[in-house]
């Protein structure tokens, strides 16, 4: 095969690594999410404006046919059998649970189309699949490996350049040219409405949030560290130690705890693998080390911003309960319970239209209360409700109550045969009180992640075989919890993530889906740490292998805390396919160097010796075979003796 051909088939990978990740148009909407009573309602066609994720999505489903067209092409026309690893077992088990979570999925709409601030369709997450397949069928040498790092260095090189700039106040995003290239030109007039910045100083690549820049840097850095090693020529050693220094910059500015603690886990895990090999490179590792050091105390003593997320982690006050810890919207009654005590309250309009307030304790005992004529308010007096109050108001040319307590205002009205809540969109809904599991541990060690991943937990109980479907996690998600978005000031919020990779895999895809993802890294890294714990480092290929191998456990690291995205996802998927195929090409050298050996005792199988006879009939003369037998010490007589001719007499 030609050196052009393997190239050529390369060239999606390359996509998938490097132009993806950069992609960032505008895109309008319409979210679909107005059918749901806790967002809110309107008549516009296009309500939501993406930049960084929705042409990401569609470029990874394209690119996914295009590979397949491939793969299927030179099966057919070039008789390419495909290779297959028991590491691709559980990647095909995962894209069939996925693919059926989705078909059954009670929001199978949006499965398959994708949901605002995130757009990780199941044809995404399927491509994420190919991706991986059609990397590790075709990375089968080291050129292709070295052709591949080429161009994610180039890609790379893009990103550090609009981090390095987003981390000095600079970001190329709110340039007037960068916009007319983002935005159709029919919005060119109003440019100046168009604000995608964090704050200044903040670094979010092309990647739509800071939060991945952690993963995509968890995946990067180890890989550049082991091109580093890899490439022996000074040039290319100074181009990489300056794009790690910017790349440790940009993670830094990005503000996110996790991608450090990522970092120090990936360390830690070398320092197991390779403190042989650190120790005889040590005048290499301890500048490197000193270095990376004087960076992350340059940019701490300008921006604490990291220092103060660590300090808040470990000093979060202990939760105390809500005053109101539940409200039932029932058919009769609405039931408030308030430090442990509930407060029932319900109206009625009769005949005549008087409006009767009926308010009870929960022995339905009546619980006193004063009227004012003027406000139609209802003052409780009973020391149980401090400052409760219940109130008759107008609420859309409709009879409601405001139910005044612990200094909130809560309306409900009887609609429909039951009590509903108005919440903070105008809309009327049911409360759900959504269960919560370790919400104090967890709230306490992980802020506000802790609070979703308190109430996702409960929702597994519902994916024993498929999930919810791809890309549901906002309809899974009890968006509709108004009692603890109320005392987390979150009323207009909606939760579209679950900020933890395992977490969002089993609610959307189902839990056998992610132990068939935890199976493939686990049989991954078992293969990848066995291959590289006693490895030479020799050959570029083993370096590369090990550096793939510590990118993508930093990757899961920083997964805890983080989601799958279309912006970093497709580099993770490549990185795990391409990972796959060097660790069989170098276990096949491995073996293919490997001497025979007979061991000592062991009979040797002969076949009988034939006879030979020639054209005449008569037996061929032979000479007796003398045994040789060359023991080790004259074995090396024989190489320490010098041939040459003898001297004539």
């Amino acid at each position: 095969m030609s050196k052009k051909k393997p190239a050529l088939y390369l060239i999606p990978i390359i996509l998938a690594m490097t132009v993806i990740p950069l992609i960032v148009r505008l895109y309008s909407f319409n979210s679909g999410l107005g059918q749901f009573s806790w967002y809110p309602e309107t008549s516009m066609v296009e309500d939501k404006q993406d930049f960084f994720l929705y042409y990401k999505s569609v470029a990874i489903t394209v690119l996914a046919v295009i590979m397949c067209a491939i793969l299927v092409w030179r099966y057919i026309k070039k008789k390419k059998a495909f290779k297959w690893g028991y590491e691709l077992a559980p990647v095909l088990a995962y894209a069939v649970l996925t693919f059926f979570s989705s078909v059954f999925s009670q929001y199978r709409y949006f499965s398959f189309h994708g949901v605002a601030e995130m757009f990780e369709s199941v044809w995404v997450l399927l491509g994420y699949c190919v991706i991986l397949f059609y990397s590790y069928e075709l990375i089968n040498t080291i050129e292709d490996v070295d052709f591949v790092m080429r161009w994610l260095t180039v890609g790379l090189a893009v990103m550090l350049v609009i981090g390095v700039m987003q981390a000095f106040g600079k970001d190329p995003f709110t340039f007037m040219a960068v916009k007319k290239l983002i935005v159709d030109s029919k919005y060119w007039n109003d440019l100046d409405s168009f604000s995608i910045i964090f704050e200044q100083g903040r670094v979010f690549l092309t990647l739509y949030n800071p939060n991945y820049v952690a993963s995509y840097f968890a995946l990067m850095i180890p890989v550049e560290i082991a091109l580093l090693i890899k490439n022996k020529n000074w040039i290319y050693r100074v181009i990489y130690l300056v794009m790690i220094a910017a790349s440790l910059l940009c993670l830094l500015a990005s503000g996110n705890r996790s991608g450090i603690v990522a970092f120090v886990a990936t360390i830690a895990l070398a320092i197991i693998m390779l403190f042989k090999h650190m120790l005889k490179a040590w005048k290499v590792v301890i500048p490197a080390a000193a270095a990376a050091a004087v960076i992350f105390a340059v940019f701490l003593s300008r921006n604490n911003i990291i220092i103060q997320k660590f300090i808040r982690l470990f000093n979060m006050p202990e939760k105390t309960p809500y005053p109101i810890s539940k409200i039932v919207t029932g058919d009769e009654e609405v039931v408030i319970t308030y430090m442990q005590q509930e407060f029932h309250v319900s109206y009625d309009i009769d005949d005549a239209g008087n409006i009767n307030v009926s308010i009870m304790d929960a022995d339905k005992q009546m619980i006193n209360s004063t009227l004012d004529g003027e406000t139609f308010t209802y003052a409780i007096q009973d020391a149980r409700f401090p400052d409760f109050a219940v109130q008759v108001v107008n609420l859309e040319d409709e009879i409601a109550i405001n139910v005044k307590a612990d200094y909130r205002d809560w309306y409900f009205q009887k609609r429909d045969g039951s009590y509903y809540y108005y919440n903070v969109y105008g809309r009327w809904d049911k409360v759900n009180n959504a269960p919560h599991v370790a919400e104090n541990f967890l709230s306490q060690t992980f802020e506000a992640r802790g609070d979703i991943w308190s109430k996702t937990i409960p929702l597994l109980k519902n994916c024993l075989i498929f999930g919810y479907g791809a890309d549901t996690f906002t309809m899974a998600y009890p968006q509709d919890d108004y009692v603890d978005k109320a005392y987390k000031g979150s009323q207009a919020f909606i939760d579209a993530k679950p900020h933890c990779y395992y977490l969002q895999v089993a609610v959307q895809s189902g839990l056998p889906a992610l132990l068939a993802v935890l199976i493939l890294y686990v049989w991954y890294f078992a293969t990848s740490f066995q291959l590289y714990w006693k490895a030479g480092y020799e050959n570029g290929l083993e370096i590369v292998g090990a550096g793939l191998m510590f990118a993508t456990f930093a990757y899961l690291v920083s997964s805890i805390a983080n989601d799958s995205t279309v912006g970093v996802s497709p580099i993770h998927w490549a990185m795990l396919g391409i990972g796959i195929a060097i660790n069989e090409i170098i276990k096949k050298q491995k073996v293919s160097q490997e001497p025979e050996v007979i061991l000592a005792g062991e009979k040797c199988q002969t076949e009988p010796v034939k006879k030979q006879v020639n054209s005449s009939g008569e037996k061929p003369k032979t000479e007796p075979v003398k045994k040789q037998v060359n023991t080790s010490e004259q074995k090396s007589k024989k190489q320490a003796a010098k041939p040459g001719r003898k001297k004539r007499k």
